[in-house]
Parts: C-alpha cells; structure tokens; sequence
C-alpha cells in the first residue's frame, strides 16, 4: 500500500475515532448510568422518594426539580419513563435515603449565565430525543426537545466565543468512536435567559473513501472572525488511489446572530 494511501487514512480514522476532553459521555448504554457517590439533580419536579425500587412503595419525601441527590447504587428494578426503559437508583437526599427512578435523574447540570438547565431523555419509535428543562426563578421550567442523530453525546457549555448579544453557547458534541458514525453536534444559543437552536453540523466519514464535514468557527477561535461566525464544509471523495482520482469541495459563508436566527453577514 503507498505512503500516500496509508496516511490518507490514517488521518480519516484519527477523525473518526477523536474523542473530545469533556468529563462525562452520555448514551443509551448501562456503562453510562450514574456512579455511586456522585452527587446529581433531579430533571423531574415532584418526584416522589420512595422507600423501596417500585412506583408503588411507600413516599418519604417529594422533591422538586434540580434538588440534589448523592447516588448510592443502581437496582436491578427498572420502569419505562418517556419511552426510555430506566434502573431505579437508591439516593440519599439531606440525610434520608430512598429510591428514585433513573429517567427522572438529570443527565448532566449546565449553568449559563446563571440559569441552570437539566436533561434528560425520551424516545418515540426510533427517534433519540434530548429535553432540556431551564429553570426559571420563580421554581418552573421551560422544556425544549431536540432530536439525536447519535445516541452518544457531550454537553459542553462554551461561554459566548466573543459573539455579542449572547449569554452562552450549549453544545451537544456528538461523540463519534467508529467511521461512519454521525459526528458533529447541536448548537443552541442562550439570549435573555432562554435557549434557541442554531444550528445542528454533520461530520462522517468512512475511512479513505469519502468524507462530509461541517464545522462553526466562532470569534475567539483561530481565524476567527470578529463578532460573527465562520461556517465551512468540506466534502471529499477518493474515487481510485492508483489513479490519484479524487474529488474535493469546499464551502464557506460569514454569518450573524440577528433577532434570533442565523443570517448572511451583510457589509
């Protein structure tokens, strides 16, 4: 096999296979549950303690959304919430122990300029879903969903990259472990407290062959552009390595956060 071919896809498979630097993957798998002794929020509100793993037992406490819970081991006992099949967990909540369901758990908390967002999961039929609850002060929430092109997912809270008129950028960083796997992620915004969805970038491969890749370049990024953003796609194809025959192309656009979408930048 030539040099050429061999680092091709090397540099494909490494791609592929990169792993971002955030703590936590989530996933559909019980390898990504939650830990004993970690300390985690509630995504449901009025969830009811419950002294034994079943929905029947006997209630200790009612607990609204985002209290805290420190984990203390998972059960074998298991209940469907939102379409999603979740192991009971025993907790301990100021000192009482007791049972809550996994899918009333959050996944992860992310502050954005004070505002706490938790999530969760629900499926329908084969679609993958994210619900995101962001508290308000007064103890409600509001709930967006968004669809899931990969089961396996970071969530990232990346501050405002210099881009003005925003609070924060979420960012579900889809975790890509093999080619041909959906990479990429979402982009939501936060603008006066709430959340918008911005943007959802692809990014696959299949080693040395073919290869569709998005990506936002943000003001405080290298070759950044000052109060705006820098979208590129790049798309290439290797139709015959002998032959050196290969296809490539290339787009990129300056846009603009302005009145809640994305726009071309005007001069």
């Amino acid at each position: 096999m030539k040099a050429k071919q061999i680092l091709s896809i090397l540099t494909i498979l490494t791609i592929c296979l990169s792993t971002k630097a955030q703590e936590k993957v989530h996933c559909i798998y019980e390898d990504c549950g939650f830990e004993p002794g970690q300390t985690v929020y509630l995504f449901g509100d009025q969830v009811q303690l419950r002294e034994a793993p079943t929905t029947n037992s006997k209630v200790l406490k009612t607990l609204s959304i985002g209290s805290p819970l420190v984990i203390q081991e998972k059960h074998e006992n298991s209940w469907p919430y939102k379409g999603v099949d979740h192991p009971f967990y025993r907790v301990t909540y100021k000192g009482v122990a007791g049972y809550v369901l996994g899918g009333l758990i959050s996944l992860e908390k992310k502050v954005i300029n004070d505002v706490v967002h938790l999530f969760g999961r629900s499926k329908t039929g084969d679609e993958d879903y994210l619900l995101i609850r962001s508290l308000k002060n007064d103890g409600s929430f509001i709930e967006k969903s968004t669809r899931l092109a990969n089961g396996q997912f970071y969530l990232s809270a990346l501050g405002n990259k210099g881009l003005p008129n925003i609070e924060g950028i979420l960012f579900i960083d889809y975790l890509t472990e093999a080619c041909g796997v959906e990479g990429g992620g979402i982009y939501l915004f936060q603008q006066e407290g709430a959340l918008h969805q911005v943007a959802r970038l692809s990014q696959t491969s299949d080693a040395g062959v073919y290869y569709y890749w998005e990506e936002f370049i943000f003001p405080e990024d290298q070759y950044g552009v000052p109060g705006k953003i820098r979208y590129k796609k790049e798309i290439g194809e290797n139709f015959n390595e002998a032959a050196e025959w290969e296809k490539m192309s290339k787009e990129t656009k300056i846009l603009v956060w302005n009145n809640l979408n994305l726009e071309l930048a005007q001069r």
